[in-house]
């Protein structure tokens, strides 16, 4: 029997219980009689119904059989039978007392025991200091959805709201300021969502919230109002803490996994949503889960990828606008894998860039670039820049710098020929703490180049003090080139803008004759793109620099 269902158990057994134990009580009142009274050992079958009382009914049970089972063997009981003589007064009453305290001992260790049982299979379903259900009942809550398969009122939701500053709270207010914040939380989630829904604590730091029969539109609306409501701070005592809550969750279209997935699921989407700083709620389907598993196992796979050779470097050309010389070239990755056939980079690159697997695609990258590069220099193919894509999380690894000299000086390639390319948006999250990581590397002579120039909203107050050499425009203002008239001005400026720091300016996604001369005669000094050439392999370079005496474009 399950200990969590004891308590049931008492409750469905103790009416009937109560009669069995007063047939009990008269059923020795008539077996001491019929066997002669009082003055034989067989009184002592009462404890027998005072103990079963006192184990059903507790304290109460046990002290009311104990006077009743005393009484019934007290003045109405003879010593003898047979003589008929009556007990003494102080006999019976200390019989009496007896029997009571067996019946409140007895009593109060069962009273215990069902408490603890009680709170033991509250515990199992409850998180302590909230009070909250816990992700166990929410696993209760998510089997006992109905299948909303052909509903037309909606699907269901499982819906995360994380806390992502809770660490930050507790480390300055204690663990109690984030146990009342969730319980608040989950308060005013109650409030602001429709029908009182179920809320359980299913992390440290995560509520879960059951949402059911809810047409997409309708989630979509009622999150946006919760993220409203979430925004107001939550009082703590005489403090007013603020709350860094951010959303996201499962669609349950169909109970088909267990439960405990469904809630890892919603965890990993609060997750995505608070490292990309994302407010509007990150919703999980059956497919795009399935492409969640994809990326998974293709990470898995990586490790395996570049040690087998799986993954090759291309190398897309860049020009001097002014010659149509190749002066450069930017290596870009190709996975084709054995099964799957050709993986496109925005699969698995991005995916890697969140995991702790970017330091080993991009010593890769730089270290097959290099080798490649260090062949052309011995080929006679002189005087060209390597450009690889590095990542923020790469530039935040303690030993990056070391690395990246210790792969030049094993090729034996000069620093100034190694261009690292570095993404204007995700970089400036971090630019306080990369400054002097990338001084370091700029002492090695190497490029430091911020790619996608024009897409982020914060790098010009940075920009003077940077060691960066390249601005590289992003390709989103160059394809509109030249009757784009917004990307016209944006391009000027960020041209205008390299040449007065001291920097080259780079466009990327240069894909007509138009905007290479628009492009040429606005001073950008380096361009790149499909016009130019697509990205290739080492020995497709290498027959096109020579086919050409690596001028590509005439001016």
């Amino acid at each position: 029997m399950d200990t969590f269902g004891m308590t049931d158990f008492h409750k469905k057994i103790k009416y009937p219980f109560a009669l069995l134990i007063l047939l009990m009580v008269a059923g020795v009142y008539l077996f001491v009689n019929a066997t002669g009274g009082i003055k034989y050992v067989f009184s002592h079958s009462m404890y027998l119904p005072i103990v079963l009382a006192a184990i059903i009914f507790g304290v109460r049970g046990g002290l009311l059989i104990g006077i009743l089972g005393g009484l019934v063997l007290g003045p109405y009981m003879p010593i003898d039978t047979v003589t008929g003589e009556p007990q003494e007064t102080i006999n019976w009453l200390y019989r009496i007392g007896f029997f009571s305290l067996v019946g409140l001992t007895v009593g109060f260790a069962s009273d215990r025991a069902i408490f603890y049982l009680k709170k033991i299979k509250w515990l199992a379903n409850h998180d302590e200091p909230t009070g909250l259900p816990n992700s166990r009942m929410m696993g209760k809550f998510i089997r006992s959805l109905p299948d909303p398969f052909g509903s037309s009122r909606g699907s269901h939701f499982l819906l995360g709201i994380a806390l992502s500053n809770a660490v930050e709270i507790e480390m300055n207010f204690g663990a109690n300021a984030v146990h009342h914040v969730l319980s608040q939380l989950a308060g005013l989630a109650r409030s602001e969502l429709p029908c009182n829904p179920p809320v359980c604590r299913i992390s440290p730091n995560c509520l879960g919230v059951i949402l059911r029969n809810t047409s997409e539109a309708d989630m979509m609306r009622l999150t946006a109002n919760l993220v409203k409501a979430l925004k107001k701070p939550i009082a703590f005592g005489d403090l007013h803490l603020h709350c860094d809550a951010y959303l996201g969750g499962v669609v349950l279209e169909g109970v088909i996994d267990e439960p405990r997935a469904y809630i890892e699921k919603t965890r990993f989407a609060v997750s995505v949503a608070a490292t990309k700083k994302q407010y509007d709620t990150i919703f999980i389907s059956q497919e795009n889960d399935a492409k969640v598993r994809e990326n998974i196992e293709l990470l898995g796979e990586l490790p395996h990828a570049l040690e087998a050779r799986e993954i090759a470097m291309h190398y897309q050309p860049k020009v001097l606008a002014q010659t149509g010389y190749i002066c450069g070239v930017e290596a870009l990755m190709r996975w084709n894998h054995p099964v799957r056939g050709k993986i496109p980079p925005n699969l698995f690159i991005p995916r890697a860039e969140e995991s702790t697997l970017i330091d080993q695609v991009t010593f890769f990258a730089i270290d097959q670039a290099l080798g490649q590069l260090a062949r052309w220099e011995k080929d006679g193919i002189t005087g060209m820049r390597m450009a690889v894509n590095i990542s923020t999380r790469n530039i935040m690894h303690r030993d990056f710098a070391n690395t990246v000299q210790q792969l030049l000086d094993s090729h034996g390639v000069n620093g100034e020929r190694l261009e690292l390319e570095i993404t204007e948006t995700s970089f400036m999250e971090y630019v306080e703490s990369s400054l002097e990581k990338l001084a370091t590397l700029s002492k090695s002579s190497i490029i430091l180049t911020i790619d996608d120039f024009g897409t982020g909203y914060s790098s010009l107050q940075y920009l003077a003090k940077l060691p960066v050499s390249v601005i590289k425009i992003d390709q989103a203002f160059v394809r509109g080139l030249p009757t784009d008239i917004g990307s016209m001005h944006i391009v000027e400026v960020a041209i205008n803008l390299a040449h007065k720091l001291g920097m080259t300016a780079v466009a990327e996604g240069v894909e007509t004759r138009a905007a290479y001369d628009y492009l040429r005669n606005t001073g950008c000094e380096i361009l790149q793109g499909y016009y130019v050439s697509l990205p290739i392999t080492a020995g497709e370079f290498e027959k096109l620099y020579n086919q050409y005496g690596g001028q590509l474009l005439e001016v």
